[in-house]
This record gives structure tokens, C-alpha cells and sequence, in this order.
């Protein structure tokens, strides 16, 4: 199959021509925290949904997804917009302050559903691989220099200066969609990345998110590989991560059962999850504690 027959093929499966009716969240952001008149609104996204898919053709632009903000159902998106409420109101009293980062953050839509809800901006970082998904955010949301933090640079790469404007701020990490586009060994270099964006004594961070896991955790063939997982997987690989940053990780997931996977390359075993990476501090030196 020729360059041009595998592009066409993509495409007809992961990409839908017209808007989702129930973008209702998604409007609202735009009417009410950029004023944008509700009569402009499908024609500025479906526009700006042209220039991503220009420089991705990944499935979340397609078929809309980055329009959802189903993140914001997330049982663990109201503790971590709680404890960022907490730390400002604790303000000189907190022992540092909570932020959070959004990885992959394409056009920082959630970002923006959390200013608008209160959350201080400058408590809130982004990070994309693509400089252009950010920069076109800003024109979505017509909110320049709001106060957000963003960085482009690749997760993969430890020596990217790029985000190393991140190092020792983070408390929270938000990953939508993320994981599961990477092999094991990749995924373990993302989480040591992850875990020198901690501020400084954190012990209590949180990584949470949705991608797509599996029953039969294994490395996925077919185009780029990526490990897909199940719980006891994921516990594997941030136990791993542990040992090499010198920190302790428990992971819970939450598999959806009634929605089967129905993008190119996945299986039958193959379902969307929910999960949350808990950090807790390490035992002390004589301590006996149970490993998980």
C-alpha cells in the first residue's frame, strides 16, 4: 500500500467531517471566557480544527475529541482543583505551592476550563510537542499573555532545554491520551521527566488521566509501536520509575467495559481507562513497610 493509500485510509477512520452536537462545555468556554458570539463558533472550529489536523493527523483531532473536556468528570479532577483552591487560599502558609501540568496539552483547553473556573493561571503549565498546537490555542481562546505557562519540547528527550523551564515547579500532572502512544521504555523516560518537573519535598503528586489501556497488557505492533496496560502493568512501570528517581508509586485504574476501542491498530482486549498515579513518601531507613 503506497504512502498516499495509507494516508486515505487513516483518515477514514479517524476523521469526522462535522462538528459533535455535544460540544456544549466546549462552546461555553468560548462564549463566556474568550466572548467569542455564539454565531462565529462553528466556523472558528472547524477552521481551527484544519490547521491541527495540518500538523497531526492524530485521531483526537479527526474525530473532536480535543472538544470533549471530559476530563473535568474525572473524580480526580476535583481533588487536584481543590487542592489548587487550597494552596491559594493557604497562600504563605502552604509549604509550596500546588500547579498543575497538562501534557499534551494540544490547545490548552483544559488550561482554560480551569481559569475560567478560578484556578490562577500562573498555578497552571502546558506542554506540547508541537509549538504550533500552543499558538494556536492562543488564537482560539484570544487570551495572549493570560498568565499561563506553556513549553513545546519532546518528553522523550532528557536533554531538551526547551522544558526546562518546568524542573521543580509541578505537583499535579494531568495526561490525557499520552501513554499509550509510547513503548514501555519510552514510557519510563517520560515518567523520570515527569518526575524532575516536581517541585522540590513533593510527596504527595498526583499523575492522572484517560487513555487507552487493555486487559491483555502488551506491546502493540502495527505502525508505532506502544504498551498498552492494565493495572498491574502500570504498577510495574511506575515502580520502575521509582527506582530510578528515588521515589515511591501506586497506581489505581478504572477500566471502561461498554466502550470497545474502534480506532485502527487495537484490539478486542483493548478499552478506554482512567487512572491515577499516587506518590507516597519513602520509607524511612529501618522502617518496615509493604511494597505494592
Amino acid at each position: 500500500m503506497d504512502h498516499e493509500a495509507t494516508l486515505d485510509r487513516w483518515k477514514r477512520f479517524t476523521y469526522v467531517d462535522n462538528l459533535p452536537e455535544d460540544i456544549s462545555y466546549f462552546r461555553n468556554l468560548l462564549e463566556k471566557y474568550s466572548n467569542i458570539p455564539p454565531e462565529d463558533i462553528d466556523c472558528l472550529l472547524l477552521r481551527t480544527r484544519e490547521r491541527l489536523w495540518e500538523v497531526a493527523m492524530y485521531p483526537c483531532i479527526g474525530r473532536w475529541s480535543f472538544l470533549n473536556l471530559q476530563s473535568v468528570h474525572d473524580p480526580h479532577f476535583y481533588t487536584v482543583v481543590q487542592r489548587l483552591r487550597d494552596s491559594a487560599a493557604s497562600g504563605a502558609e502552604s509549604s509550596y505551592p500546588e500547579a498543575l501540568l497538562d501534557i499534551g496539552c494540544c490547545v490548552g483547553q483544559l488550561l482554560r476550563k480551569l481559569v475560567h473556573d478560578g484556578i490562577d493561571p500562573t498555578r497552571l503549565f502546558g506542554t506540547d510537542l508541537h509549538p504550533e498546537f500552543i499558538s494556536i490555542g492562543a488564537e482560539l481562546f484570544r487570551d495572549e499573555g493570560c498568565g499561563l505557562t506553556f513549553a513545546a519540547g519532546d518528553m522523550l528527550d532528557p536533554r531538551d532545554e526547551d522544558l526546562n523551564i518546568l524542573d521543580g515547579k509541578i505537583t499535579l500532572v494531568h495526561a490525557g491520551n499520552f501513554f499509550h502512544l509510547f513503548t514501555w521504555e519510552e514510557q519510563v523516560v517520560i515518567g523520570m521527566r515527569i518526575v524532575r518537573f516536581l517541585h522540590p519535598g513533593t510527596i504527595d503528586a498526583i499523575i492522572f488521566g484517560r487513555q487507552i489501556g487493555s486487559h491483555n497488557p502488551r506491546e502493540r505492533q502495527g505502525g508505532r509501536k506502544s504498551f498498552l496496560h492494565n493495572e498491574e502493568s502500570l504498577q510495574r512501570l511506575w515502580n520502575e520509575v521509582g527506582v530510578k528517581t528515588g521515589t515511591r508509586w501506586r497506581v489505581q485504574m478504572n477500566i471502561n467495559e461498554e466502550r470497545v476501542v474502534d480506532i485502527p491498530g487495537f484490539g478486542v482486549e483493548d478499552r478506554y481507562v482512567r487512572f491515577g498515579i499516587y506518590q507516597f513518601p519513602l520509607r524511612k531507613a529501618g522502617t518496615a513497610t509493604a511494597d505494592t
